[in-house]
């Protein structure tokens, strides 16, 4: 898993040098410089080819010390789960990690689909994907998709309409994005358009809770360990664990995960 991660990102910023070199060559054989300032017109070619060369090379450092591990997968499905262990992927493309509290494999949450587009952004403002409309999924270590959830809108608003693996609309959350900078403030809603939480958070540092319409709380949100066998691989010991109550049905755990990992996706460059 982990060094199929860092081959993807080895072969995109090959792409990517090649692109620019290619762009470099071009202007060079067609507007030839003849004076030495002109020259110094494609020194701007030199900090995304850097770029391209430096994350080739890290990514092949990482690959090599990842080959040969494997992380253990969990035999359990994500709504059988109380802990979740999220963590940012070490990828150009934007991907949460999900495992268990014991270090086990549980999915990721990802977008569902990239235009082609999009992948500048990556590379120079990543943290701007999350302002245009997008189709996330939550992926199951089996590859299959358990979660969808389609957000809309930016700025002012933002909604977010979450799916079943059937693909049916069981839920809506609605994000106030101009008080985001600062704080989080949103209503998720049932497929009645029956508001089920209210969600008031400033930030994500901390422990805190979520507690739905009658006070019971839903998901506590605090910072842990990971096994301490897998550091060297993912850097840190203190990691963002989510807490479900035991008493939570299907239907309300899946809004809550779309919740959850749209709100984590969005702060992944954090």
């Amino acid at each position: 898993m982990l060094a199929e991660m860092y081959k993807k990102r080895e072969k995109l910023a090959y792409v990517f040098l090649v692109g620019t070199l290619a762009i470099a060559l071009v202007f060079s054989i067609f507007a030839t410089p003849e004076a030495p300032s002109e020259w110094v017109e494609l020194l701007p070619f030199l900090f995304p080819i850097g770029l391209s060369v430096a994350v080739v090379l890290i990514s092949r450092a990482h690959y090599k010390k990842v080959k040969d591990i494997e992380i253990p997968r969990s035999k359990k499905q994500l709504l059988e789960l109380k802990d979740i262990v999220i963590k940012k992927d070490a990828a150009l493309i934007p991907r949460l990690l999900l495992f268990e509290k014991s270090g086990q494999y549980i999915g990721s949450i990802e977008m569902a689909k990239l235009s082609w587009w999009m992948y500048p952004f990556l590379v120079f403002a990543s943290s701007l994907i999350g302002l245009f409309p997008m189709t996330y999924k939550l992926v199951n270590n089996d590859g299959a998709s358990q979660i969808t959830f389609r957000k809309t809108g930016w700025l002012k608003q933002s909604t977010l309409e979450i799916f079943n693996d059937e693909q049916e609309k069981i839920g809506t959350y609605i994000q106030e994005e101009l008080k985001a900078l600062f704080n989080i403030k949103g209503v998720l809603y049932n497929e009645k358009e029956e508001a089920v939480l209210s969600i008031k958070a400033s930030g994500f540092s901390g422990s805190f809770c979520w507690n739905d319409q009658q006070g019971r709380r839903l998901a506590y949100f605090y910072n842990g360990m990971f096994p301490h066998e897998y550091t060297h691989l993912f850097r840190d010991t203190h990691n963002d664990i989510v807490e479900l109550a035991d008493d939570t049905s299907d239907k309300d755990k899946v809004r809550l995960l779309a919740v959850i990992g749209f709100i984590f996706f969005t702060r992944i460059k954090q």
